[in-house]
């Protein structure tokens, strides 16, 4: 049965014709001197959601961009950044034909050197709540001013220390994202500043469940594979992020089933079977229950 999205890696991405980047892990694209017409045309994954299994981050300096992330619409305009994380599920939906789009793409590698992982947590944290963010004239001009040093370094093919200077701009970047995050945040009150040990417990959290929620849906499961009690780790889960663990497990699990639903390529009985649920009854009731509708219902009107 064909897939009801591709799984898109940075090798695939970096064969785009725009595309400059270094081993394959580390990508910048543009189109400063291209149409957007020329752009769709190189892009064979326009209007056909992609599995991610790396970070980017779009770039709008002029005009519109519209795309799906996690089956949700956002339309990227002037001074506006977009950042989808690992694992996500999005879907390129085109531009206008004034758009200029710069994209940094990354292996989580690159994401994970903050120095201060209360920084880098915080800012995952945030995007997957609003993955879309509109920067002032200046944090853009900034930003801009990053990629091309990036993009320079990249060219610099002699150097064996390039990806060194590429993880320290990421970290710059990282760090600017999150000054403007505290900015935003500046009228809420003051979260608690946690442990190291529980950042780094619910890193891997949810480092496990985005590679195990198709056959574990357990908080037993998840514990066990980090060495804790359900408990502790329900507790840690809830402190660092706000939500429960079962939520984020949920989460995963709905919006795969969203997807394949919405593909329309594959019947009820297909998607529980794949879903690793005992049978499709089980999987309907678990449907209904987070979405308010049935699988069907949902197909059909989505």
């Amino acid at each position: 049965m064909k897939q009801a999205y591709w799984d898109f890696d940075l090798i695939r991405l970096s064969a785009e014709s725009a595309a400059v980047h270094l081993n394959n892990e580390f990508i910048l694209i543009d189109n400063f001197n291209e149409t957007s017409e020329q752009s769709d045309t190189d892009f064979e994954f326009v209007n056909h959601p992609v599995k991610l299994s790396f970070t980017v981050a779009l770039l709008c300096l002029a005009g519109q961009m519209r795309a799906q992330v996690n089956l949700q619409d956002f339309e990227l305009r002037t001074n506006d950044v977009l950042v989808v994380q690992n694992g996500t599920i999005g879907e390129y939906r085109g531009m206008s034909d004034d758009a200029r789009i710069a994209v940094i793409a990354f292996t989580p590698e690159y994401f994970q050197t903050a120095l201060q992982i209360e920084a880098t947590m915080s800012l995952q944290r945030r995007l997957y709540a609003s993955p879309l963010w509109h920067l002032p004239f200046e944090a853009m001009e900034e930003l801009m001013v990053i990629y091309r040093l990036m993009k320079a370094k990249i060219a610099e093919t002699d150097n064996p220390f390039r990806k060194g200077a590429l993880l320290g701009y990421t970290q710059v970047l990282i760090y600017n994202c999150y000054k403007y995050l505290l900015a935003a945040d500046s009228g809420n009150e003051k979260t608690e500043v946690k442990s190291g040990r529980q950042q780094e417990l619910y890193t891997q959290f949810m480092d496990e469940v985005r590679k195990s929620y198709i056959k574990e849906r357990s908080i037993s499961y998840y514990a066990d594979v980090l060495c804790v009690t359900p408990k502790y780790l329900s507790q840690v889960v809830r402190r660092v992020s706000g939500r429960f663990a079962g939520d984020w497990i949920t989460d995963f699990v709905i919006l795969e089933a969203k997807a394949l639903l919405k593909s329309r390529k594959y019947t009820v009985q297909q998607i529980a079977d794949m879903l690793n649920f005992a049978n499709q009854s089980f999987f309907g009731k678990y449907f209904r229950e987070k979405v308010g509708c049935s699988p069907k219902a949902y197909q059909e009107n989505g």
